[in-house]
């Protein structure tokens, strides 16, 4: 069997699943079926004037203080996916926590119900930060070209899912946006049951290498513009919120099929996906700050077509981090994960503590104009030099693995796929005498171990590598160092 058909063959569970964990964000987020419940608590949350919700702010509080324990567990228990707890435990979680902020508040005593919608949003943010990170880990560890395709993918089907569930009736809606994180951890936890436990040589690596400083200061600095956005665009009159809601999902939609076309037809790297698109659109998007409804509606919709394009992005950069350092997936995505998070609470936080400030267009104008000029000089200063430092400037996502393949000695290939099926030290002893096409006579001699232990060992190994033959075998590890 081919490489490139068994990734296909997991493309299709994996993409339904972060499909599922798109859809519920949108919903919970990006729709107006969760605003009126936190209307009430706006005084008791944000400033008098503010116009960020209540679920936004402490869901996000929660998401950064939830990565962040996960960040620490990732330096010495890794990989995330062997704690079998977690999935199961940031569905049930983000689940009620959906509930409480949106069908309990209207079932409890009106004393009651602002408890329950703050309980609901601390759980939300706690839970959806562990399924963001368990899905972070599972795509990066795939590299950036499965990656890619798999993000696309689900943003495409997870679009599909937020246009179905938005012509429920509000009960059905807030209930079926309930079990999404069920249903995104459940095809999670199918998926891992799949594949064989890791030996214990791979398992609790500990990490031993610096923070990525640079990825850390690109993620804040596009976290802290969405930030801004939310406070500062966002915000619109109650008949133009579904219009805002909508545009958004297209542009989100959009900047996904844009990210596919321009690195895999036009094969852009990292720099060019960042300075020809990415930054552009963010910038265009500020230039609308002190415009009126209908246009500031179309201008958070071209700015979240650029925020979500690099977002794409980053993840992709996480995945070649996280190959060309071998380093923990999780640890990389919860690193960049944290960083976004904390950059879109400050920019909220700012924001909402800015408008009593910002009176009138003229100062929306000063404001947009220095957004903009802080764009220009973050891209001049900041991006350029450290991905030239860094290496992955140049990197094209979808050649990377085929790059990396380019010279790769039949150990490499050994070794990759050794790791990738999670072969024992005896089984990767044994696996690599078949590549080379030694009998099981050789393998006895050299192994000094008996024939029927040689027999165990490579009929684990053909089940684990999904091959029938010592030829399929041999065949599986030269298109593992042609492809990467």
């Amino acid at each position: 069997m081919e490489i490139h058909e068994r990734r296909r063959r997991w493309l299709t569970p994996d993409a339904l699943g972060f499909a599922a964990h798109w859809a519920w964000i949108w919903c919970v987020f990006w729709s107006n079926r969760f605003y009126d419940e936190g209307a009430a608590l706006e005084s008791l949350v944000l400033s008098p004037v503010s116009m960020l919700e209540p679920l936004w702010v402490l869901s996000l509080f929660s998401n950064v203080v939830a990565i962040a324990a996960l960040l620490l567990v990732a330096r010495v228990r890794n990989p995330l996916s062997e704690l079998r707890s977690l999935p199961v435990e940031g569905a049930a979680l983000t689940a009620l926590g959906t509930l409480c902020a949106s069908l309990v508040p209207d079932l409890v005593r009106p004393e009651a119900a602002s408890t329950v919608y703050l309980m609901g949003a601390v759980l939300t943010g706690v839970g959806s930060a562990t399924v963001v990170v368990l899905w972070g880990e599972r795509l990066a560890e795939c590299g950036p070209r499965y990656l890619a395709r798999c993000f696309v993918a689900a943003i495409f089907l997870g679009a599909a899912a937020y246009g179905l569930l938005a012509v429920l009736p509000p009960m059905a809606s807030q209930v079926a946006v309930a079990a999404l994180p069920v249903v995104s951890m459940g095809i999670y936890l199918d998926q891992t049951r799949r594949r064989p436990r890791l030996p214990q040589q791979y398992l609790n690596v500990r990490v031993r290498a610096r923070i990525p400083v640079p990825l850390v200061l690109v993620a804040l600095f596009f976290g802290f513009s969405f930030g801004l956005m939310k406070g500062l665009m966002a915000p619109v009159g109650p008949s133009w919120i579904a219009v805002r809601d909508a545009l958004n999902i297209v542009a989100i939609v959009a900047a996904a099929g844009a990210f596919y076309v321009t690195s895999v037809v036009y094969r852009m790297d990292f720099d060019h996906l960042t300075y020809q698109v990415a930054l552009p659109l963010v910038a265009a998007g500020f230039l609308f700050l002190p415009l009126r409804e209908p246009l500031s509606v179309v201008g958070t919709a071209v700015y979240q077509f650029g925020y979500q394009y690099f977002y794409l992005v980053l993840w992709a950069i996480w995945a070649v981090l996280a190959a060309r350092e071998k380093l923990p997936a999780a640890w990389v995505c919860a690193w960049g994960l944290l960083a976004i998070q904390i950059g879109q609470l400050a920019g909220s936080l700012a924001a909402d503590l800015g408008l009593g400030f910002l009176v009138g267009d003229g100062a929306l104008a000063m404001l947009s104009a220095a957004v903009i000029f802080a764009t220009l000089i973050v891209s001049l200063f900041v991006f350029s030099g450290r991905s030239a430092s860094t290496g992955w400037g140049s990197v094209r996502p979808m050649e990377e693995e085929a790059r990396a393949a380019e010279g790769r000695t039949l150990e490499d290939a050994c070794d990759a796929l050794s790791r990738r099926s999670r072969l024992t030290v005896r089984e990767t002893d044994v696996f690599c005498l078949l590549a080379r096409g030694r009998n099981r006579a050789f393998i006895c001699k050299e192994l000094v171990i008996g024939d029927e232990t040689v027999k165990s060992h490579v009929k684990a190994i053909y089940r684990k590598l999904n091959v029938h033959s010592q030829q399929e075998l041999i065949n599986l590890v030269e298109e593992e160092r042609a492809e990467g």
